[in-house]
């Protein structure tokens, strides 16, 4: 019997039933609610300081009959995606589903992009469901496509579908998982694998696909027009002629091709990239189909953002001349609350005794803030853990690199960069914000290793370490420090202590 049940909830209760013994996972809109979820449901999650490690665990768990789920937004997929694209042809036990959660409209991330493209890369299956229901046969059904085939099964979600709510019936539970197979890859060299791949699990991947109960269709007789649509998005769809599907990739084709045939156009609604829109342009050429496909690519779509349904509803009577962009640019309403706060002080000092254009490399996480709100200090921000790298390449200028970074985007990656910096001997300054939480996506458990962090510093060699409470220390004091240690040459670090609190109280 089905019952109204959010994504979230419907997709955890699926893991339960999958027997799934381990979820990794890196905190990150929209996968940390799900995370906390998940655990506070009884599976055992493991917060990782980084996505490689989450997913390398779960392949770890994977080999000794444990089916396993990696969880982390779209640009921790960036981070895992080393073991992700080898365990396509190296093999896996147990099943593993790796859910790449995307943030549509880039609402708090550093970037729009869409995890979809991953799937073409490592050659490997791509669920996308589009409301609670699919989520949780999704889920069930990627663990025991993985196992079919020995490989991971992407999931792709997004925020709106996993608050999204609607009735759900649970798949049966799992039996037993399977054991690794090491003879699928250790038997043949790494082309062999690649071969093996595309000529064995390809084909009944296929096959899999084209019969899978996660799509939809209807269309009425002697229809001239329809939509084709996956995730969140179809749920802004009303249309007669409809098919949603419900994987990505491979695409399945004769549904396709069944579906297009007599139309004269057909309309692509989906977030974030044209991914289906392009593939289906791809078979409407070589099926010689008479059909116009509308999407992003054509205009009747705004090119970037979130879709809403005012937006699908106009698209087939729209006659665009060029890309639409005609979307809301702004800010996410929950920045003024995220428990960023406390570093103000800091920062201000910081602008205060800089040169003016002093370059200052700040890192993903609360940091980057301080590039739009004032003070403006920093110059530039690329990815979690990155800042200590670049501020090493700003120093090639002859002045001294800055870098900001966060105690959990130290812990992530920055550590490298540290390293990378002593070793090259590198002039810079790095401020290490502690707060002992990831500030910008909290979730509910404790970051482990931050008491560790002072340790893990000392240990890369840098010429100084100093440590201040910016809660306490007087504004000349701040401005004292970092003077000092702008003015001397080497890798001089800052542990600036501060108690979090909403970042709004310090934009004004």
């Amino acid at each position: 019997m089905s019952k109204p049940q959010s994504g979230e909830s419907a997709l955890v209760e699926a893991l339960k039933r999958g027997d799934v013994a381990l979820v990794t996972g890196v905190y990150g809109d929209p996968c940390t609610s799900l995370l906390d979820r998940m655990r506070a449901e009884g599976l055992r999650v493991e917060i990782s300081v980084e996505e490689k490690t989450a997913l390398s665990q779960a392949l770890g768990a994977s080999a000794v009959g444990k089916r396993a789920v990696m969880a982390a937004k779209q640009v921790g997929i960036n981070v895992a995606a080393d073991p992700l694209v080898t365990a396509a042809t190296h093999g896996i036990g147990a099943g593993v589903l790796v859910i790449c959660g995307d943030d549509p409209g880039a609402a708090k991330s550093q970037n729009e992009e869409d995890s979809r493209w991953y799937a073409k890369l490592t050659e490997l299956p791509l669920i996308v469901p589009h409301d609670p229901q699919t989520l949780a046969a999704g889920a069930v059904e990627g663990l025991q496509l993985s196992e079919e085939l020995g490989v991971p099964v992407l999931m792709q979600i997004t925020g709106r579908l996993t608050r999204m709510t609607g009735p759900v019936e649970l798949p049966e539970p799992l039996g037993p998982a399977p054991a690794f197979r090491r003879e699928r890859a250790w038997s043949r060299f790494i082309l062999e694998r690649h071969k093996y791949h595309l000529q064995e699990v390809w084909p009944k991947l296929q096959a899999h696909v084209e019969g899978s109960k996660l799509h939809r269709a209807q269309k009425r007789e002697n229809a001239r027009e329809g939509v084709i649509s996956c995730g969140y998005a179809s749920s802004l769809v009303e249309h007669e002629n409809h098919l949603v599907l419900g994987y990505a990739h491979p695409l399945p084709e004769r549904l396709l091709v069944g579906f297009l045939e007599g139309l004269e156009r057909v309309l692509i609604v989906e977030e974030i990239a044209p991914f289906v829109e392009e593939g289906v342009r791809a078979l409407v050429g070589v099926h010689r189909l008479g059909v116009e496909v509308l999407g992003r690519l054509t205009g009747h779509l705004p090119r970037v953002g979130q879709l809403e349904r005012e937006h699908v509803a106009a698209a087939l009577a729209r006659e665009p001349q060029g890309w639409n962009f005609d979307i809301k640019m702004q800010l996410s309403d929950t920045l003024q609350t995220v428990p960023c706060g406390g570093f103000e002080p800091l920062y201000q000092a910081l602008a205060e005794v800089l040169p003016e254009g002093h370059p200052v490399a700040g890192d993903v996480g609360c940091s980057i803030l301080h590039g739009y709100f004032p003070p403006q200090v920093v110059t530039t921000a690329y990815a979690l853990g990155t800042s200590i790298g670049t501020a090493a390449g700003m120093s090639l200028s002859g002045g001294k690199g800055v870098a900001l970074i966060g105690d959990t985007g130290f812990l992530h990656s920055g550590i490298t960069g540290l390293l990378n910096a002593v070793e090259f001997g590198h002039n810079v300054l790095v401020i290490v914000l502690y707060n002992r939480i990831s500030a910008m996506t909290p979730g509910e458990q404790d970051i482990r290793g931050i008491e560790k962090l002072k340790a893990l510093i000392e240990a890369c060699g840098p010429t100084a370490i100093d440590e201040v409470d910016v809660d306490r220390a007087s504004p000349e004091e701040l401005k004292g420090l970092l003077e000092k240690r702008l003015e001397e040459q080497g890798v001089h670090v800052v542990i600036a202590k501060a108690q979090p609190r909403p970042f709004g109280m310090g934009i004004g």
